[in-house]
């Protein structure tokens, strides 16, 4: 049995003719006469009386109308249904952010997706920009967070906010105890003689201070290397160089007065902060969904000064 034959048997049974169906479901006569004789071939009884003037219910066809009538609701409502899940975004998306804003960031993003597309699962991954680079190339996440990412033609990249980076020096000297002195800002060339803490290239503000360093025609004072924030930060603070890094995400230890932050006069001392993803024609709507999550959210916590020192670069609104 069809399920086609039963929609023009309850066409043709309410309106009491078949051309009048006809017309209501756009089929020929002779097809939809086709259908029902079918049906009524599969029950081996007849279920519509025939007349010139229409047709009339046989008693076998009053009972099937009720149940079938029931059954088609049915079917309609599973329908209205299914089709409802698929327009919902639904999906892992794989998402990747630094350290510098996943602490913050990523419980937000996990409680908007919960709260606003609950089919959505959201798989995250934090490590430095140039490691999250080699991730989107592989395909291995979906979506990112970087700092100053390389821009290419397999990936659409958009700036949403600019931060300076600041001299961040230790409190104290190291040999007297003393307070440490520092000017008011410092120039490009301080990078060629001030002991920096740097990371390890291709860490975005590795290569920053070098191409501005190679752009100036001076060479960076390196004294050590170091791929992580906190132990820098040590280091720094026990008196063994300088490093190069937001204010914001130091804000509690310069607060403390364990860290002094000081400001280059050259606004080209700064990084970016990137969202994106891979350029291809079929990105999923549940994608473009935790984009969406994520832009908000960074531009939320930008009005809340979680950056104090930056600006924004792309308040789009939501789509």
């Amino acid at each position: 049995m069809l399920f086609e034959d039963l929609n023009a048997f309850i066409a043709v049974a309410k309106l009491r003719s078949f051309s009048a169906a006809a017309v209501r479901l756009r089929v020929a006569q002779s097809s939809l006469s086709k259908r029902v004789q079918r049906l009524e071939h599969h029950f081996g009884v007849p279920l519509l009386n025939r007349h010139g003037r229409g047709v009339s219910l046989t008693e076998a066809g009053t009972t099937l109308l009720a149940r079938a009538q029931r059954l088609a609701d049915d079917m309609a409502d599973v329908e209205r249904d299914v089709r409802g899940i698929a327009a919902q975004p639904t999906g892992t998306v794989r998402i990747a952010l630094p350290p510098a804003t996943s602490p913050l960031l990523a419980p937000l993003i996990f409680e908007q997706c919960r709260i606003e597309f609950p089919l959505i699962r959201p798989q995250l991954r934090e490590s430095t920009s140039e490691a999250i680079h080699a991730w989107l190339s592989a395909g291995e996440v979906d979506i990112a967070l970087m700092y100053n990412p390389e821009y290419g033609a397999d990936f659409e990249i958009e700036p949403m906010i600019s931060e300076p980076l600041f001299l961040i020096a230790p409190a104290f000297e190291r040999e007297s105890g003393r307070p440490a002195s520092y000017p008011v800002s410092y120039p490009l060339s301080a990078l060629a003689t001030l002991p920096l803490i740097l990371p390890r290239w291709p860490h975005s503000i590795r290569v920053l201070v070098e191409r501005l360093c190679a752009g100036n025609g001076i060479h960076p004072n390196i004294a050590f290397e170091s791929d992580s924030i906190r132990s820098t930060k040590s280091i720094v603070e026990r008196g063994f160089g300088c490093t190069l890094f937001s204010r914001a995400w130091l804000a509690q230890d310069i607060e403390a007065g364990r860290l002094r932050a000081v400001p280059f006069s050259s606004p080209l001392v700064s990084w970016k902060l990137c969202i994106a993803h891979a350029r291809r024609e079929d990105v999923s709507l549940a994608l473009m969904s935790v984009k969406r999550v994520i832009e908000r959210k960074v531009r939320e916590l930008f009005q809340a000064g979680t950056w104090p020192d930056a600006r924004l670069i792309s308040p789009a609104p939501d789509a």
